[in-house]
C-alpha cells in the first residue's frame, strides 16, 4: 500500500476537541467525588472501598487503616482475576472465566446484574476501554494460545447507560473489524484520543517489534500508525492542561506523550517526557502499580509491595503480608518545559492481603 509518510508530533487538538473530551467529566463534577479502591484482599474474591481523599490530607500519619468495604464480590472461579471498568458513576465487573457480569452504582450503592458476556469474550486476555462520553464500553479479547480474538461493544438500547437498567437495557454488539494482531503479538498500552472516538493501541511481539494502531469507533476502521509504541504501560490518560497522554513508564516513572494524529502515519514515537523522580518500583518487593486520572492534571498512583519485614513466599500467609501505597499528585510543565510533580503530594499506606497473583489493585475517581 502506497501511503505518504509524515511526522506528526501533535494531535492537532483544538479547544473544541478539548471541550468534547472534558464535557462528561465536568457534568459529573457537580457532586463530590471519591476514590473507589478495588482489592483482592480476601480468599473468595474482591472488595471495593470508598475513600474520601480529604481525610487523607487531614491525617498526618502515613500508615492508615482501610475503611470497611462497601462491597465484597465472590470470584466465579477461585484464583482467577476479575476485570473492572468505570462507566460514569458505575463500575462494570466481569471475568473471562464466566459470562455473568455485575454493575456497581456508586451513587446509590446498589449492585445490579449486567448483560452476559458473549462467548467470544471468554478464555482470553480482556482489555476494557470506555468511550469518552461514558455511553459505550469496548472490550478487546485476545487468546495467545489459539490466536482467537474478539471485539465487542456494550451499550444501552435507548442510548443512555446512566438512566437504564443494566440487566434488561444493556446489550453487546460484535464489532466487525478484527484486531490487526499477528501471532505472538500482545497489547502493551492503549489510550483514548481527545477526539473522543479514536482508541490508540500498541502491541509488541516475541521479537520486541512494536506497532501502533488506532480504531475509529464511528467508522469502525483500524489505521496503522508505524512501528513504534506508546511509552507507557497499559492505559494512558489524556489531560487537556498538559495537552498530552499521561501514563506509567516501565522503569517506575510517570511519563507524558504528545498525542499522535488519528489520521496520519507517524514514522517515530511522539515526543515523550518523564518526571525525574521515581514514584513507584522503588522497592524490590513491588508487584507493580496502576494509575487513575482524577481530572485537572491530578492523578492517583496505587502500588502494592511486600512488607519490608517479610519474605515474598511468607507474605501470602495471614491477612497483612502486603502494603498498598496510594499517592495522589499533580503534574505540570516547568518553565523549561520539563514534566514535574506539583509541590503538594499525598501518600498513604495500608496493610492488606493478596489472593490473586495476576491482579493489581485499581482505583476509580467517581
Amino acid at each position: 500500500m502506497n501511503q505518504k509518510k509524515e511526522l506528526i508530533l501533535g494531535g492537532g487538538i483544538s479547544k473544541r476537541r478539548q471541550g468534547l473530551w472534558d464535557r462528561a467529566d465536568k457534568k459529573r463534577s457537580r457532586k463530590q467525588k471519591h476514590l473507589y479502591l478495588v482489592l483482592d484482599d480476601w480468599a473468595k474474591g474482591f472488595s471495593i472501598r470508598k475513600i474520601d481523599i480529604d481525610t487523607l490530607d487531614l491525617d498526618s500519619s502515613s500508615d492508615m487503616d482501610l475503611e470497611l468495604p462497601n462491597l465484597r464480590l465472590v470470584s466465579p472461579e477461585p484464583k482467577y482475576r476479575m476485570n473492572f471498568a468505570a462507566l460514569g458513576s458505575n463500575i462494570f465487573i466481569a471475568s473471562n472465566r464466566h459470562p455473568g457480569t455485575m454493575v456497581y452504582d456508586t451513587e446509590t450503592n446498589g449492585l445490579a446484574i449486567g448483560p452476559h458476556l458473549p462467548d467470544t469474550l471468554l478464555r482470553g486476555t480482556q482489555i476494557l476501554v470506555a468511550a469518552a462520553d461514558m455511553q459505550q464500553l469496548y472490550v478487546f479479547k485476545f487468546n495467545h494460545m489459539d490466536m482467537q480474538q474478539s471485539f465487542e461493544v456494550m451499550s444501552a438500547k435507548q442510548g443512555d447507560l446512566h438512566s437504564s437498567n443494566p440487566s434488561t437495557d444493556w446489550s453487546w454488539t460484535s464489532v466487525p473489524s478484527p484486531l490487526p494482531l499477528t501471532e505472538g503479538d500482545r497489547i502493551t498500552s492503549y489510550a483514548m484520543h481527545p477526539d473522543g472516538h479514536t482508541i490508540f493501541m500498541s502491541a509488541s511481539n516475541n521479537h520486541n517489534v512494536c506497532t501502533t494502531f488506532s480504531f475509529d469507533t464511528k467508522n469502525h476502521n483500524w489505521r496503522f500508525h508505524g512501528e513504534w509504541a506508546l511509552p507507557f504501560q497499559e492505559q494512558g490518560y489524556f489531560d487537556s492542561e498538559l495537552d498530552a497522554w499521561v501514563g506509567l513508564h516501565e522503569d517506575g516513572y510517570i511519563c507524558s506523550c504528545q498525542v499522535a494524529s488519528p489520521t496520519s502515519l507517524v514514522i517515530m514515537q511522539p515526543d515523550c517526557k518523564m518526571v525525574k523522580e521515581k514514584l513507584f518500583l522503588k522497592h524490590s518487593g513491588s508487584l507493580g502499580a496502576t494509575l487513575t486520572y482524577m481530572g485537572n492534571s491530578r492523578f492517583c498512583l496505587v502500588e502494592r509491595v511486600v512488607r519490608k519485614e517479610m519474605e515474598f513466599e511468607d507474605s501470602f500467609v495471614g491477612d497483612c503480608g502486603f502494603m498498598v501505597h496510594i499517592t495522589i499528585f499533580g503534574l505540570k510543565y516547568s518553565r523549561e518545559g520539563e514534566l514535574q510533580t506539583t509541590i503538594h503530594r499525598t501518600t498513604k499506606s495500608y496493610q492488606v492481603s493478596k489472593n490473586f497473583m495476576s491482579f493489581s489493585p485499581v482505583a476509580f475517581w467517581l
